[in-house]
């Protein structure tokens, strides 16, 4: 069965789920993550509501509630046909009673200036020019309320968040919580407001037209929940809700998927040509690129991931805003300590402290010592090594000697592999032999390959015969690695270590590899691909980098190459820093 939901171009889904805190008082929702993926997968089903993919944004704990509202507000303006903004996470109500969405730094006691006011949300919402608005709203006031629970004829959540010309669909009435699992039984599951949507829109509603509206899901949506005894939904909208179809009708027939043209509209005036004037390289540039990198980090599943990325972003902007850079730092770290699985967590922890090493080496090795798996540790230590080098030359050689102690101790695993390539790039700049002797042991061609080309790079202008030596061993290695998706980003490790020193040699590399990366089916393995390709371009051709940059879809890998861009501009006659 095909959906024909009718929905028009120029649309937009918004989806926001915040299942980790830092605040003990706004327990973690793991219930809220499973809800956002359930959503984004109704939501891009062809035979329900058959939203393509690029028409949805999924945003999973945003750090900053700013941030958050800024890039709704981007995308919202955007949108001239259907918007969709769902969330789900803790809804806490302000002193003056007014509903404030949670971001994972809320504060409990300052929800009004932490989090995000359904207010702001109101006037992002009233000044969108898309057709159709709706907002789903998968929250409650736990631990908030100060009234006795509310009975069903209370008002509900719904008319607290409504919005003039928006439809509101809430998960529970006025004061009441919504419900979820206890948090042992949440590892698979979703919350019960979006967990029965969920299952109602794929079991369809006997007797009714072959596409659902709102009108049709609401009262049988609220008996299931009521017959189940969970908390009942409330909604609160306008009669243009009655016409636009949610979804296909899982229980009938229904016709082919079709997307209706959006209505046309006059095109504003363009700029005159003696106003417009040339686009200036320059901060403008490196301003943009920072912040969509960060509306790429905002989309990103997975705190570990998120952490990473987070770090890559503060060193874009260190060389140009250090009190920035230490902000997206602490964010990263608060981001990790969060992570409850404690694998995942020391995973994520060697990026943080790379992150906090320059300006805070005791702090740095002080969460690198809290971490217990070897292979995490060492690359930490490694970090906190080369960042003490230069002023504190006995303990990087003790931090050094630790670090490769750890790795030689280890089992001849991929993990060691990995952990022994993580050192070595550490180590590249501080203590190049360390460096070279470990990346020398890297059993995997793909990782010493790059290992390599970084040590090669970061001794590029002091050393350039070992540049050239480490280059051609490291080029070597790339051209016989077999699959296109680790041989193209170790030829971008090597273009970028060549790009000072031979740039003939480096742009024909840096061009195979984009070819290579272009050609990989795969779509993730393909962005992680041009994502190390665009590391490599951005010491030989910023503009190039840029560009690459910005059509990688996967936030994941579309983050870090915007970094990268932003930080080979930083340091160009084109960037701010000049």
């Amino acid at each position: 069965m095909s959906a024909d939901t009718g929905l028009v171009a120029g649309s937009r889904a918004v989806l926001v789920g915040v299942s980790a805190y830092e605040y003990a008082e706004f327990p973690p929702i793991r219930a809220a993550r499973n809800s956002l993926e359930a959503m984004s997968a109704l939501l891009s089903d062809p035979a329900l509501c058959a939203w393509p993919p690029e028409w949805i944004t999924v945003i999973a704990n945003p750090i900053s509630a700013a941030g958050l509202a800024t890039q709704i507000a981007d995308l919202a303006e955007s949108t001239t046909g259907v918007l969709l903004l769902y969330y789900a996470g803790h809804g806490v109500l302000s002193a003056s009673g007014e509903l404030c969405l949670t971001v994972t730094s809320t504060r409990p006691d300052r929800p009004k200036i932490s989090g995000l006011p359904w207010e702001t949300m109101g006037e992002v919402l009233r000044g969108c020019p898309a057709s159709v608005r709706v907002a789903i709203l998968d929250c409650c006031f736990a631990g908030q309320a100060t009234e006795a629970l509310a009975s069903e004829s209370e008002p509900g959540l719904a008319d607290i968040a409504h919005v003039e010309g928006v439809y509101t669909l809430a998960a529970t009435t006025r004061n009441r919580t919504a419900h979820v699992l206890p948090p042992g039984q949440q590892d698979t599951a979703c919350t019960s407001f979006t967990g029965e949507l969920r299952d109602l829109i794929h079991a369809g509603i006997p007797g009714k037209a072959p596409r659902l509206t709102f009108t049709d899901i609401y009262p049988v949506l609220r008996e299931r929940l009521r017959g189940k005894g969970l908390p009942v939904p409330s909604q609160r909208g306008t009669g243009a809700i009655g016409q636009f179809y949610f979804s296909a009708n899982g229980a009938v027939a229904a016709e082919p998927a079709q997307i209706i043209p959006a209505e046309p509209r006059d095109a504003p005036p363009a700029p005159r040509q003696e106003d417009a004037g040339p686009v200036q390289p320059g901060s403008s540039r490196h301003t943009g690129l920072v912040a969509d990198a960060l509306r790429a980090v905002n989309s990103i599943t997975g705190e570990g991931a998120k952490a990473e990325v987070l770090v890559m972003v503060a060193d874009a902007v260190a060389g140009t805003d250090p009190a920035r850079a230490a902000r997206l730092t602490d964010d990263a770290e608060r981001l990790a300590q969060l992570i409850p699985d404690p694998a995942e967590k020391e995973a994520a922890l060697p990026a943080v402290v790379q992150g906090l090493a320059v300006a805070d080496p005791g702090r740095a090795e002080r969460l690198a010592r809290t971490i217990t798996d070897p292979s995490c540790r060492a690359p930490a230590l490694a970090a906190v090594a080369a960042a003490v080098a230069s002023t504190d030359p006995d303990r990087a050689t003790r931090l050094s000697a630790a670090a490769e102690r750890l790795t030689q101790a280890m089992p001849d695993t991929a993990e060691k592999a990995a952990a022994l390539a993580a050192v070595a790039q550490r180590l590249a700049a501080a203590d190049p032999g360390r460096a070279e002797r470990l990346a020398q042991a890297v059993p995997s061609p793909s990782l010493r390959a790059v290992a390599l080309a970084d040590i090669a790079d970061a001794v590029a202008a002091a050393d350039p015969d070992r540049n050239a030596r480490l280059s051609a061993d490291a080029e070597r290695l790339a051209q016989a690695i077999p699959g296109a998706s680790l041989r193209a980003p170790a030829l971008a490790a090597v273009a970028r270590a060549m790009a000072a020193t031979n740039r003939r040699r480096a742009d024909r590399l840096i061009g195979d590899a984009e070819h290579l990366a272009q050609a990989i089916p795969d779509p993730v393995r393909k962005a992680a691909a041009l994502a190390a390709v665009v590391q490599g371009l951005a010491a030989i051709d910023p503009d190039h980098a840029e560009r690459l940059g910005q059509v990688i879809v996967n936030p994941r890998f579309r983050a870090p190459a915007l970094a990268a861009a932003a930080k080979a501009l930083s340091h160009t006659g084109s960037g701010p820093a000049q």
